[in-house]
């Protein structure tokens, strides 16, 4: 008999927790900058990104150019994910930083949505706000499927948003 152990790898928790709530808002509105990762044909790429998060926060904004690998990855592929870490590079960061992950799924938005997004991002990244109202920019939204919080270097909460 093998001694595996049982007991699950995360535990489970809700948007609505307040608590839980109160630390994705923190995170998510205090931290600038995450990871994008998107796929094509099994060949993942991960890319900086200025982000900004809906205040319902169970969606993410990101501007990115047309004419870009992540962007004919995630039109090809949709499912990606976004991780937000608090990390310092500092030594304490093993214990005390906190990592985010979303996963989701991205859409290009047009007409209100586009510029509700586009009000929202260039609040949060003034120098960028030319950026994401032009054009060629596609203004990418991340419908967040559910959120991977890591604390303590190793406890994982897996956050429901139904």
């Amino acid at each position: 008999m093998s001694d595996m152990t049982t007991e699950p790898r995360y535990t489970k928790a809700s948007i609505d927790d307040p608590e839980i709530r109160k630390t994705l808002a923190a995170i998510l509105h205090g931290r600038r900058a995450g990871v994008l990762a998107t796929s094509f044909m099994d060949i993942p790429l991960c890319s900086q990104m200025a982000y900004a998060a809906d205040d319902d926060l169970r969606t993410l904004f990101i501007v990115t150019p047309r004419q870009t690998t992540k962007f004919d990855n995630m039109s090809a592929n949709p499912n990606v994910s976004f991780l937000i870490s608090t990390a310092c590079n500092d030594p304490s960061d093993p214990k005390d930083a906190l990592a985010l992950t979303a996963t989701a799924f991205a859409t290009e938005l047009d007409g209100e949505r586009r510029h509700h997004a586009v009000t929202l991002f260039s609040r949060k990244h003034p120098a960028l706000g030319s950026f994401a109202a032009a054009t060629a920019s596609a203004v990418m939204e991340l419908k967040v499927d559910c959120y991977i919080l890591v604390s303590q270097f190793q406890r994982v909460t897996r956050i429901g948003l139904a």
